[in-house]
């Protein structure tokens, strides 16, 4: 009778095991379903961030080309009887790069005020060296031999400077070659007894500064202007001082 109620008791508890084992196995099943189940929808969703906005906006090349339209019309432009003529190159000027060099950037403006008119004028005319020559151009993006001169007065204090060659040659006191004085606008005539087509800024020392054209280089320089062919094609010079 004890052995009997000792083997039932074995079985129960044996299969309080079983029973414990099936329902851990069950719940282990279950929640890798329901893990699994979650992965999948989060996988699917797409966030709202992960939404390119390139796919929204459109580009408008219109306003930048109509913008820089309107900037190019706003300024004034030279006819080709006025702009910078062929001189003979000099041996020690090289071509200047493309770019506007990064002392040509800087306004003119910031010369010293301690120097004198003259001085004033030469500095800011040195600080383009290396821009390059552009028909028509005023600004430091590129010059025409009048529009350098127009620019660099300008800045000089000179608002009044006028565009055209011709009218800045008669814009002050007239001055013979042997009497150049620095800071002096010095002119040239592609022909011997012509009208100014170049003009410069005397720099001293028989050197002037100007936006030029030759064959080895286009743009502002400083050249010797002691040799025959500048002595030749000389119209005048005029003081500013």
């Amino acid at each position: 009778m004890k052995n009997n109620k000792t083997n039932q008791n074995n079985v129960l508890i044996i299969a309080a095991i079983i029973f414990v084992i099936i329902a851990v196995i069950v719940f282990v099943i279950a929640l890798s379903l329901f893990n699994s189940n979650g992965d999948t929808e989060k996988g699917n969703s797409v966030s709202s961030s992960d939404i390119s906005p390139s796919s929204y906006s459109s580009s408008n090349p219109q306003s930048s080309s109509s913008s820089a339209s309107s900037s190019q019309q706003s300024l004034p432009t030279e006819s080709s009887s006025h702009t910078a003529s062929s001189a003979p190159e000099s041996s020690s000027q090289s071509r200047p790069q493309s770019s506007v060099q990064s002392s040509s950037s800087q306004s003119s403006s910031s010369v010293s005020t301690d120097l004198t008119l003259a001085q004033r004028v030469v500095e800011n005319a040195r600080q383009l060296i290396g821009t390059p020559f552009k028909d028509g151009g005023i600004d430091p993006e590129g010059f025409d031999s009048s529009g350098f001169i127009y620019y660099v007065m300008r800045e000089s204090g000179f608002v009044s400077c006028p565009r055209d060659i011709v009218l800045q040659a008669a814009m002050g006191v007239m001055r013979e070659y042997d009497e150049l004085q620095e800071g002096d606008l010095v002119f040239f005539s592609n022909e011997i007894g012509g009208k100014p087509n170049f003009a410069g800024f005397y720099s001293g020392d028989g050197k002037m500064i100007g936006c030029l054209v030759t064959s080895s280089f286009e743009g502002v320089t400083e050249v010797n202007i002691t040799n025959n062919y500048y002595k030749q094609h000389f119209v005048s010079g005029v003081g500013i001082s």
